[in-house]
């Protein structure tokens, strides 16, 4: 898409803060309006918008593509779907799979997941049964009905939180860590890709891989970046 305003302001407006196009609000891809919460998060949209060139590269907006999923798809029936879509990672979570040999990566599907499935189990009374291998097995079905009460009962801000981290890491309990903050965006990016970067240490760098996996880390910075400005202060807000 062409660029097709000059000017990209940050706003007020009743009940919170917008971005401006050439005087005209923001809207999302179902037209509903970009109402944000957080003054921060506005000013941060608007470098995004502003940084881009002649063609618009949505891509390269990710705070503007999760405040779009805040507002269109936290409530209804695209809520609804995605929280379904989110209970099927819980009960495959990447977590609960281990490998069997060698023992390098087995160690580290130790260090990175089983104090995890310890907080999930502490925190919620979450039991996430974990597997030797790949072959799929079925979570406690008391374990499910507790994880799908949880995501059901998130908010629009930490709902989109766990839904993008989930989305890119494959893990629900990754996602929920990271959300509240029992791991930073790099923790995360270390649980989610094990067997990828003890793949690139002990077989060399590939290109393609190494590039997949600079995608995830830069995803989990943006929703780590997304949490943080809707906590911070609107600073000359008042």
């Amino acid at each position: 898409m062409k660029k097709f305003y000059k000017i990209v302001e940050a706003g007020t407006a009743p009940g919170g803060y917008v971005v401006r196009l050439d005087g005209k609000p923001l809207k999302t891809p179902l037209k509903n309006p970009v109402l944000l919460p957080s003054k921060p998060l506005a000013e941060a949209i608007v470098l995004e918008w502003a940084a881009q060139g002649s063609e618009i590269n949505p891509s390269s907006m990710s705070l503007t593509q999760l405040a779009n999923t805040m507002i269109d798809k936290s409530a209804g029936e695209a809520r609804r779907e995605m929280n379904e879509r989110l209970c099927e990672y819980g009960s495959s979570d990447l977590v609960c799979y281990f490998a069997v040999h060698p023992t390098e990566l087995v160690k580290r599907h130790q260090k990175h997941w089983l104090p995890l499935l310890s907080w999930i189990k502490e925190k919620y009374g979450i039991v996430l049964e974990t597997v030797s291998g790949i072959q799929y097995h079925h979570q406690l079905r008391d374990s499910m009905g507790k994880l799908q009460k949880l995501l059901e009962n998130l908010g629009a801000v930490d709902f989109t939180l766990v839904q993008a981290t989930a989305a890119t890491t494959g893990s629900v309990v990754i996602a929920l860590a990271l959300q509240e903050g029992r791991l930073s965006p790099e923790e995360a990016f270390q649980a989610a890709c094990v067997d990828e970067l003890y793949q690139l240490v002990t077989w060399g760098e590939d290109a393609e891989a190494r590039k997949r996996l600079d995608t995830i880390q830069s995803e989990l910075k943006a929703i780590a970046q997304f949490r943080d400005l809707l906590k911070a202060t609107n600073v000359g807000s008042r």
